[in-house]
């Protein structure tokens, strides 16, 4: 794993909006229509040429594929490992159904449009405050911290001097070694033609990420 050994180094978790053309092979593929595989696979292909530009243009250092071949991250388990199987009579969205019936309105619009081979992953960004944990804990020798400095939750471009001071305040508590700046959760954690987040904002966000990070470099090795 790369580490921040000279500077922030700055990452993601993976998941991005995938476009509406390959979102209309995936639709079809799990409605059982006949997909061709070969037009499915250069689509997927392009996809991920496109994200991975993108990444390295917004000046990320970890990038992935933005999982553009997946439709989601739970779907895609019982997709690729065998051994997986519901529990007859039980309801899949059983660990989120308070979040649901709490926003109901939202969740009957994002469940229509997404892609979830039968589950949904509230986002609920109220963890900022953790870092606190780490003023009496102290992580594994070995390990590296990836704190979400910006939120895959909210519309708003967090400010690049926002993110550094949040960069900072880990970097102080674990060591500056030990801190990967990233995102908090997925941009489109399920396949939709309607993201969290309007990927306009992502890739805004992704760069002031990119900048935040550089500002607290220049912080934390002066």
């Amino acid at each position: 794993m790369q580490r921040s050994t000279d500077r922030i180094y700055t990452t993601h978790v993976s998941s991005l909006a995938r476009p509406a053309a390959l979102l209309d092979l995936m639709r079809a593929a799990g409605a059982g229509q006949p997909v061709d595989e070969a037009e499915r696979a250069e689509a997927e292909r392009l996809a991920v040429a496109e994200v991975v530009a993108r990444q390295r243009s917004a000046g990320l250092d970890v990038i992935s594929d933005g999982e553009q071949t997946k439709t989601g991250f739970f779907a895609y388990i019982g997709e690729r490992l065998s051994g997986f199987s519901p529990r007859p009579g039980r309801d899949p969205l059983a660990g989120f159904r308070a979040e649901i019936e709490s926003f109901p309105e939202y969740y009957e619009q994002y469940l229509k449009g997404a892609m979830t081979g039968g589950m949904a992953a509230p986002a609920v960004p109220r963890h900022e405050h953790v870092y606190h944990v780490f003023e009496s804990v102290k992580p594994p020798r070995d390990a590296a911290l990836l704190p979400g400095v910006i939120s895959h939750a909210t519309n708003i471009v967090e400010h690049p001097d926002t993110i550094a001071d949040r960069i900072v305040r880990f970097a102080e508590l674990v060591g500056r070694e030990n801190v990967v700046a990233s995102a908090d959760c997925g941009f489109s954690s399920q396949a939709t033609y309607r993201p969290e987040i309007h990927p306009s904002i992502v890739w805004a966000k992704f760069e002031s990420l990119a900048e935040g990070a550089r500002r607290a470099t220049a912080r934390l090795w002066a």
